[in-house]
């Protein structure tokens, strides 16, 4: 045997180097890709506002922070709430995936 066996060669389910598919969803084994998280979206977003505002800083502009941050976590907050209230309404009307 190979150094590079799975814990599901035992089982006869594996194949040697190959990943066991531990984390392989139920989506992506019918070859359809999973909903995208609204929550990454909105973390993504905070990530790239955040980098933003150190650019302007770092390009000499002045920021009010604590209004940045105000405005931030409503904006975040929103999203939160608005992107899985849109998500339902779109499969509704698309049927169920």
């Amino acid at each position: 045997m190979s150094d590079e066996t799975t814990a599901d060669d035992a089982t006869g389910q594996g194949a040697p180097g190959q990943g066991a598919g531990l984390g392989a969803a139920p989506d992506a084994e019918r070859g359809r890709r999973p909903p995208v998280r609204v929550g990454g979206v909105v973390w993504g977003l905070i990530v790239v506002l955040v980098g933003v505002g150190v650019l302007l800083v770092a390009a000499g502009y002045t920021i009010d922070v604590q209004l940045a941050a105000i405005v931030l976590l409503i904006a975040a907050g929103v999203g939160l709430i608005v992107g899985p209230v849109v998500q339902s309404l779109r499969r509704g009307r698309s049927g169920p995936h």
